[in-house]
């Protein structure tokens, strides 16, 4: 194997390509760790410690800082480690090692969306929603049918926090609120028969 290329990124990193490859990136210390330079022959062994005890440790280190903080789908994790140039092969490992806890789970991430947002969004909305942040429309559905009770009860907690009551509203109130909802995804036809 030989190195073809090592492309200068910002803040110290650079690119490393292998036999013309993009294979990862380092920062320039490690290069000079492991005594790597363009033109020159890199050894399996080598090539192997620098995956396994450099840039995956660190792909890693990402990823769990990236879950720290909140929960995510797969996709937005996949998403991240992307966006800090890691390749394809790296990235499937980081999956591997990162499922193997269970740290993600879009199914359980579906629940838990629609549960937090169910009382403020409607079926529609939400059910986008997940689908852009990349989970299966059959996670999606599971998770609806195990949290959604109803989009006439979602439509009734909305209106509840937004008036105590809808017969005291004027009629100009009324179609403001009917808007709001319909802007929410809510079907016009149980808006009306709900407010009006």
């Amino acid at each position: 194997m030989i190195i073809t290329k090592i492309e200068k990124l910002d803040k110290g990193k650079v690119k490393v390509y292998i036999d013309q490859e993009f294979k990862f990136c380092l920062y320039e210390k490690d290069l000079k760790i492991h005594q790597i330079k363009e033109d020159a022959e890199i050894s399996e062994m080598v090539y192997r410690d620098i995956y396994n005890n450099t840039v995956l440790r660190r792909a890693k280190q990402k990823a769990l800082a990236v879950l720290k903080f909140m929960d995510r789908t797969e996709a937005e994790l996949i998403l991240k480690l992307k966006q800090a140039d890691y390749t394809d092969p790296i990235i499937s490992d980081v999956l591997t090692y990162i499922n193997s806890y269970h740290y993600i789970d879009d199914e359980r991430y579906a629940s838990s969306y629609i549960r937090s947002k169910k009382d403020i969004k409607s079926k529609r909305q939400i059910y986008a929603e997940l689908v852009q942040k990349g989970i299966d429309k059959g996670n999606i559905d599971q998770a609806f049918s195990e949290e959604y009770d109803n989009e006439e009860s979602a439509i009734l907690r909305a209106v509840a926090k937004k008036s105590k009551s809808v017969k005291d509203m004027t009629y100009e109130e009324k179609t403001k609120l009917i808007a709001s909802l319909y802007r929410k995804g809510f079907q016009l036809d149980l808006i009306k028969k709900i407010i009006d």
